[in-house]
């Protein structure tokens, strides 16, 4: 990357990947400043890839840009590139940097399958094994199509256990998951790494929801005969018409957001935890308008709060979701600002794994 910028006149340049917490920049070989770390709230960098656009500021003599490493709709980090004063404002060089930049991410994301250094330097601490289970099988964590956008966001990043999200998107239609599986040990990542697999493996031999739930209890009922279950959400969303229909295994109602605020929590049937032998799961369904937003959550979302205060509780949920979906920033940022929210409410106290997943719905 650093030959390539500087055959367009770049004098230094330096990669920076968020860390998992995305909580900070962190240098990816050299070229960072004395080995910075920028944190990703309160500084140019951090705003370059929260917002995930190009930002100029003056270094010295020279002109730095900062560039969001983005890999199609994954944002990965920030590069930072050092141009003469005069180079900066040619609109051909900005466009070859942002190039670059682009191939960079495709090559991080590649590379990241082969090799163990890309990881270690988005990790701030160790990671437990539960937690390297569960964030080893999750998709991207943003996906965008002319129809539909989907980003997921699961934390705590390095402890999480037992929560789980997982989407696909095909030619009619968009199918996601959360999942959020009973204990906080290894155990339930174990619980919540099968009964994903088996949501997978159903989804991807064509069959219904209905089948799908089935499938995962039957599967996590014969693997662990003793009593062990996860409550999920499964969902799939017509792209034509916008009908969503889902399964709320004893899990939370989503959230839609309609006209810049939440219309309410949809309403919606229970079934069933999986693992408990439910049988004729209930299917719920909503239609979305094009423009609405549907939001998926586990309860670790609402009942975070330091021991003996106050939980985070829906009803900031419901007022920090359309306030930063009006802001106009990027789906995956409007996520890590959630989660921030909690994480600050908490003072940082988890105790319970929190993930979000947030449908827009384009018509």
């Amino acid at each position: 990357m650093s030959d390539a910028l500087a055959r367009l006149g770049v004098e230094s340049s330096c990669l920076y990947l968020a860390d998992h917490d995305q909580m900070s920049l962190h240098p990816l070989g050299p070229g960072g400043d004395s080995g910075e770390a920028p944190a990703v709230d309160g500084t140019i960098a951090g705003r370059c890839y929260a917002l995930e656009t190009v930002l100029e500021i003056q270094h010295g003599e020279l002109t730095r840009l900062w560039v969001p490493l983005v890999d199609g709709t994954t944002r990965l980090g920030v590069i930072a590139a050092d141009l003469p004063a005069g180079m900066a404002g040619d609109p051909a060089v900005r466009e070859s940097v942002c190039h670059v930049a682009a191939l960079a991410a495709e090559l991080v994301t590649v590379k990241a399958l082969h090799s163990d250094v890309i990881e270690q330097v988005r990790r701030r601490k160790e990671m437990t094994l539960q937690a390297e289970m569960q964030r080893g099988s999750l998709p991207p964590s943003a996906l965008a199509s002319r129809n539909v956008a989907v980003a997921g966001m699961l934390m705590p990043a390095y402890e999480v256990a037992g929560d789980w999200f997982d989407y696909a998107l095909n030619e009619r239609e968009l199918d996601v998951a959360v999942i959020d599986s009973v204990g906080h040990d290894l155990s339930s990542a174990m619980v919540s790494h099968l009964v994903s697999s088996a949501l997978r493996n159903a989804r991807r031999n064509g069959v219904t929801l209905e089948d799908a739930y089935a499938a995962a209890d039957a599967t996590l009922r014969w693997v662990f005969p003793t009593v062990q279950f996860a409550t999920a959400a499964l969902g799939r969303l017509d792209l034509a018409d916008g009908r969503f229909r889902w399964i709320s295994a004893g899990h939370p109602p989503p959230l839609v957001v309609r006209g810049g605020r939440v219309v309410n929590e949809v309403p919606t049937r229970p079934s069933l935890p999986i693992g408990l032998g439910g049988t004729d799961p209930v299917l719920n369904d909503v239609v979305l308008d094009p423009g609405d937003y549907l939001l998926l959550y586990t309860d670790g979302v609402t009942e975070g709060g330091a021991r003996g205060t106050e939980r985070f509780g829906l009803d900031r949920l419901a007022d920090l979701l359309p306030r930063n979906l009006e802001a106009g920033i990027p789906n995956t940022e409007v996520l890590r600002r959630l989660a921030r929210a909690v994480l600050d409410h908490a003072a940082f106290e988890l105790h319970d794994d929190m993930t979000l997943v947030l449908v827009e719905y384009r018509g």
